[in-house]
């Protein structure tokens, strides 16, 4: 329903959710409007995933196995330290691994993501990052996907073709909450980022007490006083647990994407050859098994309740599936075939897809097209150039050849004064990071460190032409 139709409607008693019609009109409005702002990230890897503790601030996860805030009004970042395991032996290969997955419960008072090794699951306490759990001893290969079911169960996938629920204990979240306490999306928005900067600088006075204490008793035999001194140094600590439950899936290979439907409490993970698996999440009795519509690199899968559908990107397809028939509704080629789509999100009757070649695009359901930039031509906003690291694989694969960052992931808030939040990048990268932002809506998509120019310039609404690329990235 259009804004026009609900004003005339309303004329005759007709009451429709306005924040509804107005998320529906802003969907199809807003990405003609961005303009561009740019972070720089260092040296850091491509961002694998990303999510919002606040308007402001958002907790990313990279391919270099690094855990960090940014902070969007001033660009800073405080790294969090990834849990280590304490039984289970590390994996090889883990150069090119990073942490895939970061999920916050519905509360906003856990997190969780990877650890140190790339398949074990770690549990953060919010807004203070204090590690609570590490749970070890389940998967084998890396988690490349989690989904809480509520706030004390989350379900993780894995590359070794499983799934595992586990049960996370926090004494401080089974108390309940009074009228007065708000949760870590309530809070103020500076509130997280300063509490880390108080938790570093206050480590930082320990270690250099403690290091000024020792020089001065150097030459003074006290075996027994600077262990004193480190016994009084509050580091946090953390427990091991394990899954509850675990699942292997018969047919699939790799599960890169489980969601849960709430309505039905099912449990569903896509599979990298290309298999639906439906679990009852009461004891993960199977349901079923489909097969996606495309068999090659499918790597995404979401869920829209309001519009019973699933949606899986693979190679060159975004496919809509029916959420209680589990047949396909609408399959949506890629502009950009054979790159891969690697990121998918619902924003009111837009579907957003980002793809292999560096660009986002929009597609309208109610209009049965890709949105346009009122000429006729598809609305495209692609990343920028950014950077390589003149390696061996940089002379090997990208020294004759055009590429562009890929958005590996990107997620919306719940409120339109934050909107689209965007990641991405190439292997071998240094990273940056871009805020999209136009009235009360922003966008942000991070890749390579982009190339010295103007901070704040407008987005490049190009029109659609054939692009190179380097073929299938898809990841391990």
């Amino acid at each position: 329903m259009s804004v026009l139709d609900y004003t005339q409607r309303r004329l005759y008693g007709y009451r429709a959710p306005p924040d509804k019609i107005l998320l529906n009109y802003a969907s199809r409005k807003m990405p003609l409007l961005f303009d561009e702002r740019e972070y720089h990230m260092g040296t850091l890897n491509k961002v694998f995933t990303a999510q919002w503790l606040s308007a402001n601030q958002v907790v990313c996860a990279t391919k270099c196995n690094k855990l960090f805030v940014l902070d969007l009004k001033t660009g800073k970042q405080v790294f969090i330290p990834t849990l280590q395991s304490r039984s289970s032996p590390p994996l090889g290969n883990m150069e090119h691994c990073g942490i895939h997955s970061v999920a916050i419960n519905p509360s906003g008072t856990l997190l969780a993501t990877g650890g140190e090794e790339p398949h074990n699951l770690a549990i953060y306490r919010l807004p203070s990052f204090d590690p609570l759990h590490i749970g070890e001893g389940t998967h084998t290969d890396w988690i490349f996907s989690i989904t809480w079911l509520d706030d004390k169960f989350l379900v993780t996938g894995s590359r070794d073709s499983s799934v595992a629920v586990w049960e996370v204990e926090d004494s401080i979240q089974s108390a309940k909450p009074t009228g007065t306490e708000k949760s870590c999306r309530q809070f103020d928005p500076d509130s997280c980022l300063e509490q880390l900067h108080k938790q570093q600088a206050a480590q930082e006075n320990e270690e250099e007490q403690l290091h000024n204490q020792a020089a001065q008793n150097s030459n003074v035999e006290q075996p027994h006083s600077l262990a004193d001194q480190e016994s009084s140094v509050n580091i946090p600590s953390y427990s091991t647990i394990q899954a509850v439950l675990t699942k292997k899936c018969c047919l699939g290979e790799k599960v890169r994407a489980v969601v849960y439907n709430s309505r039905s409490e099912e449990l569903v993970g896509l599979t990298s050859n290309g298999y639906l698996n439906v679990w009852n999440v009461k004891g993960l009795k199977e349901v079923c098994t489909a097969s996606a519509p495309f068999s090659r690199e499918n790597t995404s899968l979401i869920l829209d309740l309001d519009k019973r559908l699933y949606a899986v990107g693979s190679q060159s397809h975004v496919s809509l599936m029916d959420m209680t028939a589990m047949k396909c509704a609408l399959n949506i080629p890629s502009k950009d075939k054979g790159t891969g789509v690697r990121s998918i999100s619902f924003r009111g009757d837009v579907v957003t897809m980002g793809t292999g070649a560096g660009s986002l695009l929009f597609y309208d359901l109610r209009a049965g097209r890709f949105m346009d930039c009122n000429c006729g031509m598809t609305l495209r906003l692609r990343t920028g150039e950014g950077w390589l690291r003149h390696d061996e694989m940089y002379q090997e694969f990208f020294l004759t050849r055009t590429t562009s960052p890929m958005p590996c992931t990107h997620t919306c808030t719940t409120t339109l004064e934050s909107g689209w939040l965007l990641w991405g990048g190439l292997s071998q990268l240094d990273s940056g990071a871009t805020m999209l932002h136009s009235g009360a809506e922003t966008v942000q998509h991070s890749g390579p460190k982009p190339v010295q120019h103007s901070r704040d310039k407008p987005v490049q609404h190009v029109r659609d032409k054939p692009v190179q690329h380097t073929g299938s990235t898809s990841a391990q």
